[in-house]
């Protein structure tokens, strides 16, 4: 899922209550006539079946929209979704009391095609075993680490991404923004449930980067103001609070939760994985949160001195180049600089992946980001493929992988730190239902969203005596860690306990 680090990190967050005018339920219909919405074409089903774990799994998909409404009854939107159901022995269509899952991406702007193919649904795009794209035209395989075993799942494209889209005339601003996303989604999910006879069904989120956040504020939005009590969350690379995603030079914090993350660059990068490479990063974390942050507190001149030598020995970067920095890496300098003497330069998103550098010269990295600007093309043609010749859903509007124009819009409200967080209404959430499970699953070698971020800020918040506590896991891969087929299957695997209790 995506981010867009010349834009701020293209997967991310901001909070604020959750105010929107109603969303009221209505039941499923053709898409109103007139405008964009007039192409989307009624939902459409098909059969299927996988084996997953041994075992024969037959299911349904359902492509389609939902229409949201305004308070008086206009039609503001259709949000599109893909809806895998597995079909019962008995051939019933439903099973009532199956957990389902609604997953989506981040940006702001990003269609859930990622989560989509990448790693939950039925079929994925074939990668390399370091979750590289292969060449066109791209092939789709059947995907033994489907979520489907374990839940169904319904795949949601926020209004402005994939085939959604905002009713002519209305105010894109009525969605585009942290509150009105999350209610716009609440209202989805309630609809989606009352009208497929899910209200009894165990409930649960997954989101990614910026859906991660999005899951977080929807599990205590989704009690308070709705009345749906979520099961469980999954929140994937999430970017939880805004005030360490933003480098900010009077605030050292950022680069001591980086730091780790550019080691396991390293370490990579020189063969050393497995129980060694959780050793060293482990010892990296210490002194990162240790005396890494002491000396950068001391002083930025100061800070640099103390630090500078052992700064350079854990990233592997010129001594020389980190002095002139003060020892604070930015994310792009890494990256830049990392593989200059082999004429590369790496992916934020996940910094074992590098491309050629088309402008070794500039300062700055001037060609495409190797996973971010890649899956374009290959996800876009992958999806448009598969929804019209597996699903039968065919219709000539656009499909939106990446919605920049969002992302620029995007009303991130405000917050009394001034940053957005989502810490707060995860606590919240937790409290209101104790039995509420929490995933959240991070690749190491992420620059995006770095590991250590997830775990210091559960670190920061008080026990909640009754409540389940937080599950925190770390796997080989970067932002999109679903990529490689070995951290699909991490992903999986952490998720899978949330689902355990409702079996």
């Amino acid at each position: 899922m995506p981010f867009n680090l010349k834009l701020v990190p293209l997967i991310l967050l901001m909070l604020a209550a959750f105010a929107q005018p109603g969303l009221a339920e209505t039941a499923e219909r053709p898409a109103p006539t007139g405008g964009v919405l007039s192409l989307l074409p009624p939902p459409q089903t098909t059969d299927h079946s996988i084996t997953l774990a041994g075992r024969k799994l037959d299911y349904q998909a359902k492509a389609g929209t939902l229409s949201l409404l305004s308070g008086k009854g206009d039609v503001t939107a259709e949000i599109f979704y893909v809806a895998y159901t597995r079909r019962s022995p008995d051939d019933a269509a439903k099973e009532p009391q199956r957990p389902i899952t609604f997953v989506f991406n981040g940006g702001p702007g990003a269609a859930s095609a990622y989560l989509h193919l990448g790693a939950l649904g039925p079929r994925v795009i074939a990668t390399g075993a370091d979750g590289g794209f292969l060449p066109s035209p791209q092939k789709l395989i059947d995907n033994p680490d489907s979520w489907l075993g374990m839940t169904d799942l319904v795949f949601v494209d926020p209004v402005g991404t994939g085939y959604s889209r905002e009713a002519p005339g209305q105010d894109t601003r009525d969605f585009w923004g942290v509150n009105q996303d999350a209610s716009s989604i609440g209202a989805f999910i309630r609809l989606y449930l009352a009208q497929n006879g899910r209200t009894g069904s165990p409930l649960f989120l997954a989101g990614e980067s910026y859906g991660g956040f999005r899951a977080a504020l929807l599990a205590r939005t989704l009690q308070e103001d709705i009345g749906i009590s979520p099961n469980g969350i999954v929140l994937i690379s999430p970017a939880l609070e805004f005030m360490l995603v933003q480098p900010d030079e009077f605030e050292p914090l950022h680069w001591a939760l980086e730091l780790p993350s550019l080691a396991a660059v390293r370490l990579r990068n020189d063969g050393v994985t497995g129980d060694a490479l959780r050793e060293k990063l482990a010892e990296v974390e210490r002194y990162a949160l240790g005396d890494y942050l002491t000396a950068l507190a001391s002083g930025l001149e100061q800070g640099g001195r103390l630090a500078s030598q052992r700064v350079a020995d854990i990233t592997g970067l010129p001594l020389e180049l980190v002095q002139r920095n003060f020892a604070r890496i930015p994310t792009g300098l890494f990256a830049r600089e990392f593989a200059r003497a082999s004429g590369k330069v790496l992916s934020p998103y996940d910094g074992t992946i590098a491309t050629a550098d088309i402008a070794p010269e500039s300062a700055r990295i001037a060609g495409p980001d190797p996973v971010l600007d890649r899956s374009i093309p290959a996800l876009t043609s992958a999806f448009t493929g598969y929804i019209r010749d597996e699903l039968n859903y065919r219709t000539d509007v656009s499909y939106r992988l990446l919605n920049g124009e969002i992302s620029h819009n995007w009303d991130y409200g405000t917050s009394r730190q001034g940053y957005a967080g989502v810490m707060d209404d995860l606590q919240r959430a937790r409290a209101l239902n104790p039995a509420l499970g929490v995933v959240i699953v991070n690749g190491y070698t992420d620059l995006v969203t770095p590991y250590l971020a997830s775990r210091y800020l559960v670190n920061q918040i008080p026990t909640l005596g009754d409540a389940k506590p937080i599950r925190l896991d770390v796997v080989e891969g970067g932002h999109m860690m679903y990529f490689r087929p070995d951290g699909r299957r991490a992903l999986k695997e952490a998720a899978s306990e949330l689902y355990q209790a409702t079996q």
